[in-house]
């Protein structure tokens, strides 16, 4: 019975998700994409997240009028009559798919270390001030938190609240797709087509583990999408079609507000917005477009929601951007000292570097830091392990990709398409960045390393490649491999659990709540006992005695 719960409720928050899609559909007073729906109905709760918790906590009430309103308005969208049905009714047989990806017992190692304890403080605290002071887990808030804590309703409580990272794969699953149909109804052979294809491969493959994603694999899956949004625009500067690169440009904005929203770190990817501005100067200055960019609606959206996801970092830290030191003012009341966001900075570099794990730490961590003196442990105790794993599957799935499509042996005339130099050297840049601060793959590498991959691999396939009966069937059996691949590697998860664990889907189909989940919400009930004793509008914990947080 529990299961059917469950199932119900995952199908219906997806509804009102895609309701809210709708409502920004009517402000933008446009018809979006089924995908376009999700994002912009993610990116829509997610601001109405962040600015309720600054006045209320996300209770029943609250989560309840939010999950409604959402029903209501796809139950407007469902009436219009206006939409895709076969990509309905395409994103219903996906999501349904997706579905075993959230039974689950065991969820990601930093669940019950902060992401559970901070989707339970905003489930009952409004707004707390210095809440990074309670664990440096709590000063790197995300945006996953803020939509896992709307999925607190009645029946489901809390077992729903670490599904949110399914939507962001479901949705994006949905865009590739939309892609990929999108030039096979047109009988034409694109990048586009093959770039979408392989994301739709390397995303179902190698993240089929939603108690995996944690903060990082849901923007990392998104910035395949920007990648493809990005360069599916070029096509559009070259028709000249002003809508179309307007659309494109707010789409872009979308992307990057979820991606940094996410987890702040990847407001690197803030670039990307102004390689694309460089790139099609000329097009933007001959089509009048600049003005009206600065002037769009979406451009004073994108800096309102950035500047919220900025004060709530702030208001957790005292920093802009945690941990760069530089960002932070020392002064405040609820002021981290510079010394441990540093030292914390470090850490993540050290970690990322393989100078530190659950069970080893180098004995000379400045040394190690220091050059490139990391590099061959690196090698040893990363490259050979969870990087070449990774490299092997963008290696396969790109010779399948290349053995399976390719159909020309010389360049199709018909069909010449330019190499993206300028894109490239662009990912090459960050790929370089990644490599020398952060070389861990949940650190933006899982991205890059494919792109460096798939980029010349598909633009290959465009040139050598024309559309065929063979050619398309070949695509939608490529469609089905990783959906099958998804769904046989959660069933062998799942028995893998029962043995494990005891689990059982069926009469317990949510995640196991270890005994001590609940640590740091007792220490914020006893915090909100103080703020009612001093009469403080909000919670400055700095100085509350850390002994009595128990009680």
């Amino acid at each position: 019975m529990q299961i059917l719960i469950i199932f119900t409720f995952y199908f219906l928050i997806l509804f009102s998700i895609i309701g809210y899609g709708n409502i920004f559909s009517k402000l933008l007073k446009r018809s979006l994409s089924l995908s376009e729906l999700g994002f912009y109905g993610l990116i829509l709760l997610i601001l109405i997240s962040y600015l309720t918790n600054f006045f209320v906590a996300h209770d029943y009430l609250h989560n309840s009028l939010l999950f409604f309103l959402g029903i209501i308005s796809f139950s407007f969208f469902i009436l219009e009559k206006n939409f895709d049905k076969k990509f309905l009714i395409l994103t219903l047989v996906i999501f349904l798919i997706l579905f075993i990806g959230i039974l689950i017992h065991k969820n990601h190692d930093d669940f019950f270390y902060y992401h559970f304890g901070y989707t339970i403080s905003l489930i009952e605290q409004k707004k707390i001030i210095g809440i990074g002071h309670l664990e440096h887990g709590f000063r790197t808030p995300s945006s996953i938190f803020y939509l896992n804590s709307l999925f607190y309703l009645p029946f489901v409580k809390l077992s729903l609240i670490n599904i949110g990272a399914i939507y962001y794969m479901g949705f994006s699953n949905i865009f590739f797709l939309e892609k990929i149909f999108y030039y096979l109804k047109k009988k034409q052979t694109n990048f586009i087509l093959f770039l979408s294809l392989a994301s739709l491969l390397i995303v179902n493959t190698a993240f089929y583990r939603i108690a995996e994603h944690g903060t990082d694999r849901s923007a990392l899956i998104l910035i395949f999408v920007l990648v493809l949004v990005y360069l599916k625009s070029l096509e559009y500067s070259k028709l000249l079609d002003r809508k179309k690169l307007l659309i494109s440009y707010e789409n872009i904005l979308v992307l990057i507000l979820l991606i940094i929203s996410l987890k702040s770190f990847y407001i690197i990817y803030i670039s990307i917005l102004l390689v694309w501005l460089i790139q099609l100067r000329s097009i933007l200055f001959k089509q009048n477009l600049f003005i009206e960019l600065i002037k769009n609606k979406f451009t004073y959206f994108f800096i309102f929601s950035l500047f919220i996801f900025v004060l709530t970092v702030f208001l957790n830290t005292s920093c802009l951007v945690y941990p760069a030191s530089f960002t932070c003012f020392e002064s405040l009341e609820w002021s981290i000292p510079v010394q441990q966001v540093e030292a914390m900075k470090d850490w993540y570099s050290l970690w990322s570097k393989a100078g530190a794990n659950p069970n080893f730490r180098t004995t000379d961590p400045e040394l190690y830091l220091k050059n490139l003196n990391w590099f061959m442990n690196w090698v040893e105790t990363y490259f050979f392990t969870k990087m070449s794993d990774y490299l092997g599957v963008v290696i396969l799935i790109s010779l399948i990709c290349y053995l399976f499509l390719k159909n020309q042996k010389e360049k199709s005339i018909t069909n010449i398409i330019k190499f993206n130099k300028v894109f490239y050297f662009f990912i090459i840049l960050l790929f370089v960045e990644w490599f020398l601060n952060h070389p861990s793959l949940r650190y933006g590498g899982y991205t890059v390393v494919a792109l460096l991959v798939f980029i010349p691999l598909c633009f290959h396939l465009s040139n050598y490649s024309v559309y065929s009966e063979k050619l398309k069937k070949v695509v939608i059996v490529l469609i089905i491999v990783p959906f099958l691949v998804f769904f046989i590697k959660n069933i062998k998860r799942i028995n893998s659990e029962i043995d494990k664990y005891n689990y059982n889907p069926f009469e317990n189909p949510h995640y196991h709540i270890v005994d001590n989940a609940y640590y740091f919400n007792k220490r914020l009930k006893y915090y909100d006992q103080v703020r009612k004793k001093t009469d403080k509008r909000f919670y400055l914990i700095l100085s509350i005695p850390f002994k009595n947080a128990n009680k």
